[in-house]
């Protein structure tokens, strides 16, 4: 199956460069020439664009920097925990990437390595990445010392 897939892209992609030559079904024709052409790619980080993505939705949403502790329960008094970063956020919202397993209405705790901010939140927008989730988490009550008042 393997074979035929591999026999077959080759005949397609021959076909359409107009380059049908029998010494490319052999692979003695390098692929310079196909090769060539994806090199100078550029491609943003996916879980960078996840999150910038996510924050867009929210024309409010302000770039920051700060270093939060994530907690969620999970059945039986476990606790999971990490750190992590809020990278945008709204008077009500903050939106941060983690590698928890965190879905949509999870009750997550923020807290800031002062305690200065200690807040619960709900999360309302989940976006897969690579290797991490974007997340949304609206604050479930008013937080007094946040730094964006509404």
């Amino acid at each position: 199956m393997v074979v035929f897939l591999h026999y077959l892209l080759r005949t397609l992609v021959l076909r359409r460069s107009r380059k049908w030559n029998r010494d490319f079904l052999t692979g003695t024709e390098p692929l310079v020439g196909i090769m060539s052409r994806s090199t100078n790619l550029t491609v943003p980080s996916h879980s960078a664009s996840a999150l910038r993505s996510l924050a867009e939705l929210f024309p409010n949403a302000t770039p920051m920097h700060i270093s939060i502790l994530v907690s969620v329960g999970r059945g039986r008094g476990h606790l999971l925990e990490e750190s992590t970063v809020i990278e945008f956020g709204t008077s009500m919202m903050v939106f941060f990437e983690s590698r928890l397993p965190l879905e949509l209405a999870d009750k997550v705790h923020l807290e800031n390595s002062d305690r200065s901010l200690g807040t619960d939140a709900i999360v309302v927008a989940v976006r897969d990445g690579v290797s991490h989730r974007a997340v949304a988490a609206r604050f479930v009550a008013e937080v007094r010392n946040w730094i964006i008042q509404g």
